[in-house]
């Protein structure tokens, strides 16, 4: 049952994910749930962060086996190839990208199957992707100058470990966003209901010396 809200019609978020990190593919999972549930229109993107830290570091402590089994060369590999078929699906619209994203770690971080041309292709098919398309655009310079926009986004945004979401109430003609590092249900439930977790709100509660912790330091307002 759908949570209907007065008053907001539209929230942006962007989440910030290692691509090949279980947590994080739990984190889509929460978004796309809050999507679902709340009754208010939503645009999200999924934000991959591909830089040589993320790579190389598990920073959601997900015990992640790839980055125990392959080689900083095979792990590079696996990335950037994973990115780029990301972005050429999402040309073909951000609902069709974030569903081969879906997909495709699935197959590779839940079945343990090992990445290549012919799954990525059988992949963009079962996600109904325009194959002829995506083939095209999956090493072209269109797909890596989105992914330098991607990494200028994080760089804008002040996003430092993935696992981390960014939400706009477009609503809000100050257009200042809530960065949470903690991509929990709850959380972000509050950041789009209740009308008391506003960012004028937050910088008030930021400021003060008994504020939680935890809250204090996941919890951001960003321009």
């Amino acid at each position: 049952m759908k949570i209907s809200w007065r008053g907001v019609n539209l929230f942006e978020v962007f989440l910030f994910i290692d691509p090949l990190c279980k947590s994080c593919r739990n984190s889509e999972n929460t978004v796309l749930k809050l999507s679902e549930d709340i009754d208010s229109k939503f645009k999200l993107q999924f934000v991959p962060i591909y830089n040589l830290k993320v790579v190389q570091t598990d920073f959601c402590n997900s015990n992640n086996q790839l980055k125990k089994k392959l080689s900083s060369e095979e792990l590079s590999y696996l990335y950037k190839n994973v990115v780029l078929d990301y972005k050429a699906a999402s040309f073909q619209g951000i609902k069709k990208g974030r569903r081969y994203l879906l997909a495709i770690q699935d197959k590779i971080l839940s079945k343990g199957l090992k990445y290549s041309d012919e799954l990525a292709i059988q992949t963009a098919k079962e996600c109904n992707l325009d194959v002829e398309m995506f083939e095209e655009d999956r090493r072209s310079k269109l797909a890596i100058d989105s992914i330098e926009k991607d990494q200028q986004l994080v760089n804008d945004m002040n996003v430092d470990s993935p696992a981390s979401a960014v939400i706009f109430n477009c609503s809000d003609s100050e257009r200042d966003g809530i960065l949470t590092r903690n991509v929990e249900y709850s959380t972000l439930f509050r950041a789009c209901c209740d009308t008391e977790f506003t960012p004028d709100n937050i910088k008030n509660a930021l400021s003060e010396s008994n504020l939680n912790k935890s809250k204090r330091n996941h919890l951001h307002i960003i321009k």
